[in-house]
Parts: C-alpha cells; structure tokens; sequence
C-alpha cells in the first residue's frame, strides 16, 4: 500500500508543478502582451509617426501652395514627433473619416483640432487637452471682472452683452438674459463687429469663440479675455485607435512636458498671439 502511494504521490507532485510553470507562462505571456500597440510597434520600427488631418482650418492646419502642411497643430504634431525622437508625417483625410484611419491602422493619430466625442471612446483615446476654442468674455482692458461673479450671474446684471448672431455665445446671452435682471442681448453680423462694439462703448463685454477672439485681441490691445466660459469648452485633442494604450502614454507624456517647460505656451502665442498663453495658464 506504501509502495503504491509514494509513486502516486511523486507524479501528482510532478504533474502539479508542470501545470504552476503552465500557468506561469501563459501569465508572463499576457503580462509581456498586455500593452502590445500594433501602432506604436510600426512607429518604432519605421522611426515616423503619420498623422491624420484634414488641412481645411486655419490657423490649425492648412496646405500652402506647394502642398505642403502647415499650422499650429501641424507645427504640434512635429514638435511631439521630435520629443519621442520621431519624424511627423501628414495625410489629409476628411473629417468625418479621420477616426477610420485609426480604426483600420492606416495612420497613427489624429490632430485636426478634434474634440472628444465619447460615442467615440471604443474606437478611440485622446491625449490632455492642447487648446480650449470655447467662448470668451472679452472686455475693455480696464474692467475688472470675478470669475465667481460670472458663475453667480451677478456681474452680467445690467450689462449689455455682444455675440454673433446664432453663435454659441449668442445662446448663452441669451439663456442668462432669462436668469439675470437687466442684461441685454446684442446681435452682431460676426464675431469682430461684437467685439467692436465693447471696444467704443456700446456694449460692455461680448462672448465670441477663443479663435476669433484672439484674431480680434492682437491688434486691439484695449481688449482683453476676461474670463472662459466653462459651459461652452470645446477642448481640442490627439486622438488614437484605443488599442494604442502606449503611443497615447508617450503623446500625453511629451504634451504634458511642453505644457510644464512653457514651450507650448509658445507655440500658441506664435499663432494665437500673446492672449492665449495667459488664457490657458489661467491668469
């Protein structure tokens, strides 16, 4: 009975310990093949990462007469290659196909001043934020204006608001000129001519969009951005295939670091002038 139970005891042992290194492996396999990013595998052993766009929106991305792309996110996209020691390249694709291309691996990001669209989230990921193009209040240089008295609607009572008629900034005038004593709504033909009117005292602030406010700001240094519009923030992103959890680590990385040594800052006054790096530093 004794020599029957040792030998029996010794293979259970044996087939035990082969099943713990069966184990071990196919574990070690998923830890090795947890983060595999087909993309960024073909951005390593290529040395480019290739971004789509479609170059039909100044000042973010356009192609000049020789074809060749050019803009703010363009000049983004090349600065973040250069980080991750990488060479940018650019195709244009239609807008609404630009998410396809990540989904079928024909390139490997997406810039073309793109806001996150959850319904989007199985297909794609996106970085932090580079640029908020959502509404501003610009006034008079010498307006002091709280951010809490905004939030509170109190400073908007009395006032005599502009915006683009039918812009965003139209909307909310008009929705707190239902919530707030006395504020008037005034209709502009375009975002210039309501800033216009802050500008020589017909009105007393005018909420247009981040872009064509700072168009607006670089020759009119008596105006300035008073305050964002949270309820209007349309925060522009890079986008990849959501099987790409390591090239979105590396861009959100090399993002974060221009952010922190003020070179992004820079890219954005090149572009948007001086306005834009005190709107996205928050002063």
């Amino acid at each position: 009975m004794t020599q029957l139970f040792q030998p029996l005891t010794r293979y259970r042992w044996l087939f035990l310990a082969l099943a713990a290194l069966a184990a071990l492996f196919i574990l070690s396999f998923f830890i090795v093949h947890w983060d595999d990013d087909e993309a960024w595998a073909r951005i390593q052993q290529r040395r480019v990462i290739t971004f789509a766009t479609d170059p039909t929106y100044l000042p973010f991305e356009a192609l000049d007469a020789n074809g060749d792309f050019f803009g703010f996110d363009i000049d983004l996209a090349r600065a973040l290659a250069e980080r991750l020691g990488l060479k940018a390249e650019f195709e244009a694709v239609s807008y609404d196909g630009l998410i396809g291309t990540l989904v079928t691996g024909r390139d490997d990001a997406v810039i073309s001043a793109w806001v996150i669209q959850p319904e989007r989230g199985r297909e794609a990921s996106f970085t932090p934020a580079y640029f908020n193009a959502g509404v501003l209040l610009i006034t008079r240089s010498d307006v002091e204006v709280a951010r809490d008295d905004i939030a509170r609607y109190e400073w908007q009572s009395g006032k005599t608001l502009a915006a683009e008629y039918g812009s965003s900034g139209d909307a909310i005038i008009r929705k707190w000129s239902r919530l707030v004593a006395g504020l008037t709504p005034l209709a502009s033909p375009d975002a210039a001519m309501a800033m216009q009117a802050v500008e020589d005292g017909s009105a007393d602030g005018a909420l247009v969009d981040a872009v064509a406010a700072y168009d607006f700001l670089k020759s009119h240094p008596s105006l300035k951005v008073a305050a964002s519009i949270p309820e209007s923030d349309a925060p522009y992103v890079i986008a990849v295939s959501a099987k790409s959890p390591t090239l979105l680590r590396e861009l959100t990385r090399a993002i974060n670091e221009m952010e922190a040594d003020g070179s992004l800052g820079e890219l954005r006054v090149k572009w948007f002038g001086e306005a834009a790096r005190r709107m996205m530093n928050g002063e």
